[in-house]
């Protein structure tokens, strides 16, 4: 059975081109440690999932996918644990760990040269032995396109018999992803595909073993929503009745598989109070991304966003367990200013989503000590090394503001620039490296660099993506505005970026136009990702 989701200089040429006269470099205050697994038993025996990193020759990004990844598998094990505390019981993913320490193992594999996407790549995997029976691989594929998640099994068929002895368990799984669709939610999702939802049969069961009575994790956006809870998308089987209850409803659950009491991938806890309100879960890879004298700039990495309408979010920042930032719920960055130079405090976050009136508080996030320096340089700004999401002026219907992106996540020369409601995902982060006396800027998610379409230097060419090859056309000067926001000028055509047309709408095309500092949509503000 296969299962696809397509997709989700000198100093005084520095002073005129608004650079500082010294370029100066990302000062990194480090990153919280991963959110702790459940340990199951030895983290070796029995059914595991086992997480895989696998990459190319001369392609791997391990060192950055990593945080990513133990987050997300964080994400999946809570959601399918409180899906079973709903019925007042714990059921916890059985991970590959390290007997010590319950760390998530995680294999960096490398694969021959263009095997990913050419039809071979499991074999090559199972050549390597990555096919044991009762075995789930989770892979995050940094070269896979073919479709945004996959999960495959070697013979399944779908096997509904209602015992351990289900093909389910004794069968193996490989679930593969592409870097931009791994996260807590995608994991859950596909993992649910593996522990049997949703078979043929069950009572709400659609095409492509989804389901039709949202919300949850397996069925978003269906006519009928039985959970209208916008945090029921962490839960597994809405109406517990069609592939995970402790405590089956129904006709069906009863007589055919149940992942909750038949599957060899969970492991049973203790008893506890029924879940009966659903909680957001804590923010997780919070990273303190630039540490100046009395700034800091922080990023950080949401578990789980709701689904659906009727409720507003934010984030708050806590200092020594005191909260000294809100952010809306579009950003994941926060500028904490008026710190004391060469002090140590401790950070966290949290996150807090409204519904029907009532506040729901997630836990703190790990936590993070950050010491201030003695720079008097601003955290945050556009700086060589810095991982920026950029906003314009304009915010949209929605909510956000608009921001910088790599339309459709695409990886084709010549692709467009577009402005887009900002959501910090690898399409809209953007590295700065010196280049002249400018940077280049280059796309986290495809590795090619912002450029004027065929090297233009008149108003109105297209900004597109390009292979990076630090050409003039490539460079551009961050010329400040005010703080940390930015007019970004092409060197070469003596332009900036603004939308066409000074357009507000998401989607509008990003050109070269004529520098204005009260255009909106040429006013940029750095917001450090990384």
């Amino acid at each position: 059975m296969r299962i696809t989701h397509g997709a989700i200089a000198v100093a005084l040429t520095a002073a005129l081109l608004g650079l500082p006269a010294t370029q100066a470099t990302a000062v990194p205050g480090g990153t919280a440690s991963p959110p702790p697994l459940q340990c199951v038993d030895n983290g070796t025996s029995g059914n595991r999932v086992q997480v895989l990193y696998t990459y190319e020759p001369g392609t791997s990004r391990l060192a950055e996918r990593e945080p990513v990844m133990r987050a997300a598998a964080w994400v999946a094990q809570q959601n399918i644990n409180d899906s079973a505390r709903r019925d007042g019981a714990q059921r916890w993913l059985k991970y590959l760990t390290t007997s010590t320490g319950c760390q998530l193992v995680i294999n960096s594999v490398q694969v021959p040269a263009g095997s990913t996407n050419g039809g071979g790549f499991l074999d090559t995997l199972k050549a390597m032995g990555y096919n044991l029976p009762g075995r789930t691989y989770v892979i995050l594929s940094e070269n896979h396109r073919l479709s945004c998640a996959g999960t495959v099994n070697d013979g399944v068929n779908n096997d509904s018999t209602p015992s351990t002895s289900n093909l389910h368990n004794s069968k193996t799984w490989w679930i593969t992803f592409q870097p931009s669709c791994f996260t807590g939610h995608t994991v859950t999702h596909e993992l649910a595909h593996a522990l049997g939802g949703v078979l043929p049969g069950a009572p709400h069961w659609v095409d492509g073993s989804h389901c039709n009575d949202g919300n949850e994790t397996l069925c978003q956006d269906t006519a009928t929503v039985a959970c209208p809870d916008p945090l029921a998308v962490r839960m597994l089987d809405c109406g517990r009745d069609d592939y995970f209850a402790v405590n089956p409803q129904g006709s069906y659950l009863p007589t055919h598989f149940n992942a909750a009491l038949h599957s060899l991938y969970l492991q049973a806890g203790s008893s506890v109070s029924p879940l009966t309100t659903i909680p957001p879960l804590a923010p997780q890879v919070l990273r303190a991304t630039d540490v100046e004298g009395t700034s800091i700039a922080f990023s950080f990495l949401p578990s789980m966003l709701p689904i659906g309408g009727g409720y507003t979010m934010d984030y708050q920042l806590l200092r020594n367990g005191t909260v000294v930032a809100t952010v809306p719920g579009w950003q994941t960055t926060v500028r904490l200013t008026g710190l004391t130079t060469n002090t140590s405090a401790t950070y966290t976050v949290r996150h807090r989503i409204t519904v029907n009136g009532t506040v729901r508080t997630s836990p703190v996030s790990q936590p993070l000590t950050v010491t201030t320096n003695s720079s008097t340089a601003p955290a945050g700004q556009a700086e060589n090394g810095a991982v920026l999401m950029l906003t314009n002026d304009v915010t949209d219907p929605s909510g956000p503001k608009l921001a910088m992106d790599l339309y459709s996540f695409s990886e084709n020369d010549n692709a467009n620039i577009v402005q887009w409601p900002a959501n910090g995902l690898h399409n809209q982060q953007w590295r700065l490296t010196t280049s002249g006396s400018g940077y280049t800027i280059r796309s986290q998610h495809s590795l090619k660099c912002l450029t004027p379409l065929n090297g233009g230097t008149a108003p109105g060419t297209d900004v597109v993506q390009s292979p990076c090859t630090g050409a003039a056309a490539q460079q551009w000067a961050f010329s400040t505005i005010s703080g940390v926001t930015y007019q970004i000028r092409s060197i070469a055509a003596n332009l900036c970026v603004q939308a066409a047309g000074a357009g507000t709408g998401g989607g509008t095309r990003l050109v070269l136009a004529a520098c204005s500092t009260s255009e909106p949509t040429q006013r940029w503000t750095s917001n450090r990702i990384a």
